[in-house]
């Protein structure tokens, strides 16, 4: 007490035994005012830290500066001898981990870089420690720790622990531990809740990191998809630059073909015909046979030549795709061929409402090959059945098809069937090039469709056409 105020108590109060009292009372008091002030004194330096930590989180600090000033700050406001972030390793149950932070009086020996490993961990605690627990011990030796526990702890010098879990969301990422070596201690129930509050912050922390490394992952996959499609337009932009080009030589070589192959075989086309009109007298059976081979192969060989072009068409024409009646494309089609040959018998079955998404020109001629063909290859049949119509796949995808009931052929040879100039019948038994069906794929295959056949000798053909990839199907 003050001197002077305990001389003027001395003067006041006559009686030795009161003014004892009155010392006694109010050194009680003083004492309680004194630990009072020390209570406000850890709340303000508590609010310091805490408000030190979520000023932190605002920040864009990495996990890593977080956790080592906020280990440094909790240290000295409570005075341990270490403060440490301990994670576990992903997929070890909880039985492994190490320290990934720490502050700790340099009297006694660092946990970091130290490899721990407590089997009885997650079998046993793991649990409780994601619902909340927290563990006082003030004593590590009198507070019936198991052994294998007081092991781990020993081997860090701890006598004292104060362990709260760190949650990232619901999972248990790790432990906050809060350790004195030097002696026991018996943990205030406000430095406990200061403790809890600090680690509810620093999960906040591990969530926000665990939320910044999915965008950051998100955003490389972006960055690479991103790459792939600048690679896939650069590498587009390249092959459109050399289909141009593809496309110029091509149609050089069509203007060639066309003026250059014609002109030769219009000469001996004609030559023949002059030798056949002015020396018919002086030619005997043999050499006017010769003459209307020649003339023959030569009007053949620009029939080729007017496949080829209409071949080469197909591939390069630029499409117009719109809606399609492909059941009236076909009526059309075998009106006509009714026209050109009106004595035979031929029942022909067009499904109605075969309405397609396609480039009207291209599937035109499509139609005008597969119904031709089978026009032509019923032509020994006495009645004669040519069908087109429409199914669906397993898939789901419109299938369409045109079946005839004429001369078939061996599917053994299937593999020749689309390829140009290829003919699975001879030219005197069905006249042709062999290059129709050849156009029929390169149409259906500019459709993103497939084609194939399913056919028997004498017992007719089908072929089955696609105009959508099977994977664009929804």
């Amino acid at each position: 007490m003050n001197p002077e105020m305990l001389a003027h108590l001395r003067s006041v109060c006559g009686d030795e035994t009161v003014l004892e009292e009155i010392e006694r009372v109010l050194a009680d008091e003083f004492q309680h005012l004194q630990a009072e002030i020390a209570q406000a004194n850890f709340r303000l330096e508590q609010q310091q830290t805490l408000f030190h930590v979520i000023t932190r989180l605002r920040e864009p600090l990495d996990l890593e500066t977080i956790f080592h000033t906020t280990a440094t700050e909790v240290r000295q406001l409570l005075q341990a001898d270490r403060v440490g972030m301990f994670r576990f390793y992903p997929n070890s149950n909880w039985d492994d981990g190490e320290f990934v932070s720490e502050d700790v009086n340099p009297a006694f020996t660092s946990a970091m870089a130290h490899k721990i490993h407590d089997h009885c961990f997650g079998e046993q605690f793991a649990s409780h420690y994601q619902q909340g627990r927290v563990q006082a011990v003030a004593d590590i030796l009198n507070c019936g720790l198991s052994d294998c526990h007081i092991q781990v702890l020993s081997q860090f010098q701890v006598r004292a622990n104060l362990v709260v879990p760190l949650l990232q969301g619901e999972n248990l990422w790790g432990l906050l531990c809060i350790h004195q070596c030097d002696a026991p201690r018996e943990w205030q129930t406000r430095e406990i809740e200061f403790v809890c509050q600090i680690a509810n912050h620093l999960g906040v922390a591990l969530k926000h990191a665990e939320l910044m490394a999915e965008l950051q992952a998100e955003i490389i996959v972006r960055q690479q998809a991103e790459q792939a499609v600048q690679t896939l337009n650069q590498g587009l932009q390249r092959a459109m630059i050399e289909m141009n080009a593809v496309n110029k030589e091509l149609e050089a070589f069509s203007y060639s073909v066309s003026h250059d192959l014609r002109a030769p075989l219009r000469s001996i086309d004609g030559f023949s015909q002059a030798l056949l009109e002015d020396y018919l007298e002086h030619l005997d059976a043999d050499g006017k046979d010769y003459l209307r081979r020649i003339r023959a192969a030569t009007q053949r060989m620009g029939q080729l030549i007017d496949d080829l072009l209409n071949l080469s068409r197909v591939t390069r024409s630029e499409m117009h795709v719109g809606t399609v009646d492909m059941s009236l494309l076909a009526n059309h089609i075998c009106s006509e061929l009714e026209e050109s040959q009106p004595q035979r018998r031929v029942e022909f079955l067009i499904q109605t409402g075969l309405i397609v998404q396609g480039d009207t020109r291209l599937l035109q001629v499509l139609l005008e090959n597969l119904l031709n063909n089978a026009w032509k290859f019923t032509s020994k049949i006495a009645i004669a059945k040519i069908e087109l119509g429409m199914m669906l796949s397993a898939t789901g995808i419109p299938t369409y098809f045109v079946k005839d009931n004429g001369a078939g052929f061996n599917m053994a040879y299937i593999n020749k069937l689309f390829a140009p100039f290829q003919r699975l019948h001879s030219f005197q038994e069905f006249p042709g090039n062999g290059i129709g069906l050849a156009t029929v794929q390169r149409i259906v295959h500019r459709h993103g469709g497939k084609v194939w056949a399913e056919a028997a000798v004498d017992r007719g053909a089908t072929f089955y056409f696609t105009l959508v990839a099977e994977e664009e199907k929804v």
